[in-house]
């Protein structure tokens, strides 16, 4: 498929320079065509008959499939959940937490996560190991190693640092969380869509994701990998009629196996109609291996032109990264600064840590896009 071919399919390109999918890609046209037609459905049919029912089962199984096949896993090992932060939180909450127990995770952490993580710490009595942001983009792995104590139970982690855009090396934290006796929960917001992520190859326990980032989705949906062996060391936190089956008198039912049982009544499923067609167009009208590489090779062309202008810093360490590139601009506050730049059509943010600007180069951006960022940054300067 030709990039102008893919931009065509992606109608938000037309109006501006768009570099936030680290926020929310820009959704395709076969998407918006999914949801709309699942839309027109709930009106002109009855909802919940029997067909209606049958064609709803058949759609979400759809859309754990795709989810699944994003990171080359078994549907069998994935859940249906609103949106990545609610599934760290069903893997946080689902152990028998005691007062003294440790927990490891990053500064590096997006701030919904880390906020879940404070939240059960004060609730149990868990004593939480923060690591630097520092630390964490030198050696996150050997930071976790050195952070273990005989009470860790759990390390999160994200995939890539949302703040600067590091991949961290997710198969050497496990490594060093399980050498612990530790269970792994990674945050995959920023990588899934936009590097190769295959969880079960990389050791960790319990691996989360949207729809609405790299994916290309609709916002309120997303998706919940765990390890089989694992699935039965969780409580459930959260339940709904759909979290297992033979439900009975006073409550009683049995969990569905796998990660399903992780998920709650209700899916969105004008959201899973959406879900299911942007997946399908990257896995087969563009192909993953043209996602990845031209994401990595718009990354490195952003920030062959960035380093280029004077005053401008990168942020992002050096070397293949995933699609968000960080830097900063001598002289120019970040929060400031993408608001001027949104006005003159570039959209990017701004992130608090460290206070900068984050553009998100994807496969659909093109030398145009490139070209204008560097235009609107010289713009500040001037």
């Amino acid at each position: 498929m030709s990039l102008a071919a893919i931009r065509d399919e992606l109608p938000a390109l037309q109006h501006q320079v768009y570099l936030n999918s680290g926020g929310a890609g820009p959704m395709p046209r076969c998407a918006g065509d999914a949801m709309s037609a699942a839309v027109l459905a709930d009106i002109d049919r009855p909802r919940m008959s029997l067909a209606a029912w049958t064609e709803s089962d058949a759609l979400l199984d759809a859309a754990r499939r795709a989810a699944a096949s994003a990171i080359d896993a078994h549907h069998g090992d994935v859940a249906l959940v609103q949106n990545t932060t609610v599934g760290v939180d069903l893997v946080l909450w689902g152990l028998d937490w005691r007062a003294g127990d440790h927990l490891v995770s990053t500064e590096a952490e997006y701030p919904g996560v880390a906020a879940a993580i404070a939240v059960l710490a004060d609730r149990f009595g868990v004593d939480v190991t923060w690591i630097s942001r520092e630390d964490a983009n030198t050696d996150l792995a050997g930071a976790v190693a050195a952070a273990m104590t005989e009470s860790t139970r759990m390390v999160v982690v994200s995939h890539v640092d949302w703040g600067t855009g590091r991949v961290f090396d997710i198969p050497g934290v496990a490594m060093a969380a399980h050498a612990g006796g530790a269970l792994c929960v990674v945050d995959g917001a920023q990588s899934v869509g936009a590097i190769p992520c295959r969880p079960a190859d990389m050791g960790v326990d319990a691996y989360t994701f949207p729809a609405q980032k790299w994916l290309l989705g609709p916002e309120g949906l997303g998706a919940l990998w765990v390890r089989r062996d694992v699935c039965e060391r969780l409580q459930l936190s959260l339940t709904g009629y759909d979290a297992g089956t033979e439900h009975a008198a006073h409550g009683t039912f049995v969990p569905r196996p796998g990660a399903r049982r992780f998920e709650n009544s209700t899916v969105p499923l004008i959201c899973a109609a959406g879900w299911v067609a942007a997946i399908d167009w990257l896995s087969g009208a563009v192909g993953w291996d043209v996602v990845f590489e031209r994401t990595a090779a718009m990354h490195a062309e952003a920030r062959r032109t960035l380093e280029a202008i004077d005053g401008v810093s990168v942020v992002t360490p050096p070397g293949r990264q995933a699609g968000l590139i960080t830097f900063t601009v001598e002289g120019v506050i970040p929060d400031e600064g993408a608001a001027r730049m949104a006005a003159a059509g570039v959209i990017l943010r701004w992130v608090p840590s460290p206070m900068a600007f984050r553009a998100s180069t994807g496969f659909f951006t093109d030398d145009r896009d490139i070209d204008a960022l560097a235009n609107a940054v010289r713009a500040l300067r001037s």
